[in-house]
């Protein structure tokens, strides 16, 4: 009887003890903990958040069922972009998705010697960035969505409009180093097409009136590449440039949308989407190493015809026909 009685009981702790293995490594009925973490906040970056949502939605993964998503926002400082990426790590997150090259950057650092995946979108080169080897081979647990404009097509778009343009200023925020690439590209673009380029940067968001105002009378347009400084500052872009009668033109939708004349514009949305397959891949098994970083192939052109009336420019008929979206 004692013997029989001491059986049971062990075979009960065996129970007890197969049954907390099956809970896995992520527990609460595996739900899958992501850790979303965005650079700051402005209508391109938020875009992408949304997408990303949606995409895993529509693949099944529904926030507060089984994935629980942790969003923090670092306001535009690199400080809690670290802050950040350390909390997730300390709250054992299952995925990163990263907004932006600065959080992405953290995220990296923080995680690559981890077997936590992370995944960023809205980053313009990767490979500069320092997060993947190569865009085809990212060779670390990183993948993800790049949001490089085919920038020599949205200089052509400026002289299309202003035909007589000569000067051409560009500005940028001086600690983004995707910004200086893309400067470095649309400088080139530029003079191609036989415009002088000034480069003036900002230091922060706080001078950007400053730098707007300062190539007034110097510039007969002015270029801004999707800078993230400038995007969530576009409200004084606008009415400084309003005051110069200065005709600006930007890399992405949401910052002509607020402030610009005319682009060829990454839609962030779907650019938040891609990223969301990519998500569900590894979710499915497949290593973020071995997934190739995706860009958009499709790009839109949207004008600003307001805008562009508030400076004294008028967009000629034929390209107006061509715009996809007008504001």
């Amino acid at each position: 009887m004692k013997k029989k009685f001491m059986s049971l009981i062990l075979a009960g702790f065996m129970a007890l003890t197969v049954l907390a293995g099956c809970g896995g490594a992520k527990g609460n009925d595996d739900v899958i903990n992501i850790g979303v973490i965005q650079q700051m906040q402005h209508g391109s970056l938020d875009a992408a958040y949304e997408g990303f949502v949606d995409g895993l939605k529509d693949a099944g993964y529904v926030d507060g069922e089984n994935i629980k998503i942790n969003f923090q926002n670092a306001s535009g400082d690199i400080n809690n972009c670290q802050s950040i990426t350390q909390s997730f790590a300390n709250n054992g997150v299952d995925m990163v998705l990263a907004i932006a090259t600065n959080a992405a950057q953290a995220a990296v650092n923080e995680f690559q010697d981890t077997d936590v995946p992370v995944l960023f979108t809205a980053v313009t080169d990767p490979v500069d960035a320092g997060l993947v080897e190569s865009n085809e081979a990212p060779g670390k647990n990183v993948t993800g969505t790049s949001d490089m404009p085919v920038i020599a097509d949205q200089i052509a778009v400026i002289k299309d409009i202003l035909p007589e343009a000569k000067i051409l200023g560009i500005l940028y925020t001086s600690s983004e180093s995707n910004s200086e690439l893309q400067a470095e590209e649309a400088k080139k673009a530029a003079e191609e097409l036989g415009m002088e380029v000034k480069i003036q940067t900002a230091s922060s968001t706080n001078d950007i009136a400053q730098v707007v105002a300062s190539v007034a009378g110097e510039v007969d347009a002015i270029y801004i590449p999707s800078d993230n400084a400038f995007a969530s500052a576009m409200a004084t872009v606008n009415s400084t440039a309003v005051d110069n009668q200065l005709p600006v033109f930007c890399a992405v939708e949401d910052m002509i949308k607020e402030g610009g004349i005319a682009t060829t514009a990454v839609d962030y949305y779907e650019l938040g989407k891609q990223t969301a397959a990519q998500a569900v891949r590894i979710l499915k098994g497949e290593k973020a190493s071995e997934i190739a970083v995706e860009t958009q192939k499709e790009f839109a052109f949207v004008v600003n015809k307001t805008f562009a009336e508030s400076v004294g420019v008028e967009i000629p008929a034929e390209i107006l026909e061509k715009a996809a979206t007008t504001y």
